[in-house]
């Protein structure tokens, strides 16, 4: 019982640090002048995946490498399946040309880029540090993609407004105390985070930390994706929900697994998994094409196919395998 607390109580603190600090930087940024579309791009898409990026590290750091990376593949196939499939079920989601023409394509080159540092199994620091100076390159991309792009751009904007404008007029020490607080919430709920799913990979469902990483760990780090593309499609903001799946994507694979992998070098889940997360991109690439839009006849597909993943990823994960 004291695990799953722990468990439980890890993924409230990332996701509740997460909030905080978004909503502290993101204000802080305003207040030095920088533009709402440049905080979307830039503040709040690090910032949802600040919970991938503390519980990779912490993972790294006490010898658990397979949760690190489990954690960022399982979060990406989560972020496609499991949640554009349930956001697709609740409203369908429509999808803007730019991000079918120019970012998804992007999205799917870093993928094979990032699967193939996994071919030997490993993630060397140089991998990683070849990662995870790609991400300057894609925030720059990002940022030209959206400015070319007027009502895209405007979209972002008003994501980022959304953070910035609650208690716009309150004294920019709560900004820093959020900061704070929100670290130190990503900081201890990472620690609660991976200590419990460690004790429950091992001593209660007898499987690897990987698997563990693959599914609970990263469906739990997923959950700010899930709140903002919600929050898109509720809105009347669909077109923003693919665009905010595609950045968290980019973002674990080279922000979290990179920089993660610089500072310990990262062992691999079986190679399957990576191929998994390729699929996934491939699989909604032609949809997406025809349709530019994603039906909740295909929100249920994609809720099925996830279902059946994590029923894979148990049963051919035994104990000690990963």
């Amino acid at each position: 019982m004291l695990a799953i607390g722990a468990l439980i109580g890890g993924l409230t603190l990332l996701v509740l640090g997460a909030d905080w600090l978004v909503k502290g930087a993101a204000r802080l940024a305003s207040r030095l002048g920088m533009s709402a579309f440049a905080i979307g791009v830039t503040v709040v898409a690090f910032g949802t995946s600040s919970p991938e990026l503390f519980a990779s590290l912490r993972a790294a750091t006490t010898g658990a490498g397979d949760l690190a990376v489990g954690n960022v593949l399982g979060s990406n196939i989560a972020n496609v399946c499991l949640i554009l499939g349930i956001t697709a079920l609740i409203n369908p989601v429509r999808v803007e040309r730019a991000v079918i023409r120019k970012e998804l394509p992007v999205m799917l080159g870093i993928t094979v880029l990032a699967v193939l540092t996994l071919l030997d199994g490993t993630v060397s620091r140089i991998e990683g540090g070849v990662l995870a100076l790609g991400i300057v390159a894609y925030v720059v991309f990002a940022y030209r993609v959206g400015k070319a792009d007027p009502e895209l751009a405007a979209e972002i904007a008003d994501e980022a407004r959304s953070e910035t404008e609650s208690d716009a007029d309150a004294p920019a020490w709560r900004d820093a105390v959020l900061i704070v607080s929100g670290l130190m919430g990503l900081a201890l709920g990472a620690w609660l985070l991976v200590e419990g799913a460690r004790y429950i990979a091992e001593d209660l469902l007898g499987v690897s930390k990987g698997v563990v990483g693959l599914t609970i760990v990263a469906f739990g780090t997923s959950l700010p994706e899930l709140a903002a593309s919600l929050r898109a499609v509720l809105g009347k903001h669909q077109d923003i929900a693919v665009g905010n799946i595609v950045g968290s994507n980019v973002f674990n694979l080279l922000c979290v697994m990179g920089f993660t992998a610089t500072v310990e070098p990262l062992q691999s889940p079986a190679m399957w998994h990576a191929w998994v997360v390729v699929g996934t991109g491939l699989l909604c690439y032609p949809v997406l094409r025809r349709d530019r839009r994603i039906g909740r006849a295909q929100g249920s597909l994609m809720f099925a196919a996830y279902l059946v993943y994590v029923i894979l990823a148990y049963r051919y994960q035994g104990p000690g395998s990963g």
